[in-house]
């Protein structure tokens, strides 16, 4: 049988590091601005005679999780909030917590791209911009680099941050297409512990309405509906697109969402973690299923096991 390890470490004022923990519960999702990691701390946990948590808003943490001494990084981001109660809950966030501290460059652009629009912020993070680019005529107004970012996302124009070679990398942008090639397969009787949400769909039977909206520099806003009256209904928004480009944007994603294979989520065990838009393979009973981009991962780590609750989003390859 496996045994459960974990490490936790606290930078702040000193170094603290846990090698237990009564339980961690980390998000990563795509569909959201910030990851989060919520840490149960043991309820007789010492501190080196301090007589209370020496935990403070902005501390530095890491958290390593795994099976038999084999950790793996799982979370590196800064505590946002320690709580008062018993058992001690400690809220942290991952580098979209420091862009919510770094104020934003007030700038006006006349024919902004996305990538100009970042770099001008000086973030100091490496970027990554993916899908469509072209904002047409912009201002920043936002307070912070986060808030302008959140901005965006109302706008359709997701970011995030995925760690890459021991780095925070941001990415940002509409569509997100990373390579096809499988860092693992999930099958049933190997590695999948729940199936049960997972469902197929068809593409020829699937009915779906997208609304686009595209906010032109004089501030109108152009709309056009493709796909089906009767369908489920989605709307997405970009910038400075004339009523031909619009269409033929909202065109492409009902084609990226009309798809044949599977949608919803698995459950499989803590070993191997997977990341946002990692390309799995899945196979149900011995039969392949596809490759699909992740969507969203929960990991979740107690003394009761360790599990992966993990999202699909679009299918890349067959």
């Amino acid at each position: 049988m496996y045994r459960l390890c974990a490490k936790i470490e606290f930078t702040g004022a000193k170094k603290w590091q846990l090698d237990y923990v009564t339980e961690v519960e980390i998000t990563r999702d795509t569909e959201r601005l910030t990851d989060t990691c919520k840490i149960t701390l043991p309820k007789k946990l010492k501190w080196d005679g301090e007589s209370r948590v020496p935990l403070q808003r902005g501390d530095g943490v890491k958290v390593w999780l795994g099976y038999d001494d084999n950790l793996e990084l799982a979370f590196v981001g800064y505590v946002r909030e320690v709580g008062f109660k018993t058992p001690i809950v400690v809220d942290c966030e991952d580098e979209m917590y420091k862009l919510k501290q770094l104020p934003a460059q007030k700038k006006a652009y006349k024919n902004a791209t996305l990538e100009q629009l970042l770099k001008d912020q000086n973030i100091g993070y490496t970027i990554k911009v993916m899908g469509e680019q072209h904002l047409g005529q912009y201002r920043v107004t936002s307070d912070t680099v986060a808030s302008m970012l959140g901005k965006l996302q109302q706008n359709g124009i997701r970011s995030f941050f995925k760690y890459e070679d021991g780095k925070p990398v941001l990415y940002a942008g509409v569509l997100f297409k990373t390579s096809a090639t499988i860092s693992q397969v999930f099958a049933t009787g190997i590695n999948i512990i729940s199936d049960d949400s997972l469902e197929q769909q068809k593409a020829d039977s699937m009915r779906l309405c997208i609304k686009a909206v595209s906010l032109m520099p004089n501030n109108k806003k152009i709309k056009v509906e493709v796909g089906d009256a009767d369908g489920e209904r989605r709307t997405i928004h970009t910038y400075n697109k004339k009523e031909s480009e619009l269409k033929a944007w909202a065109e492409q994603e009902v084609k990226r969402l009309k798809r044949d294979g599977l949608k919803g989520n698995l459950t499989t065990f803590g070993y191997k973690l997977a990341d946002k838009l990692d390309a799995v393979g899945i196979k149900i009973d011995d039969t392949p299923m596809g490759v699909y981009q992740i969507k969203k991962n929960v990991i979740k780590y107690s003394t009761g096991g360790y599990r992966q609750d993990i999202t699909l989003g679009q299918r890349v390859a067959e």
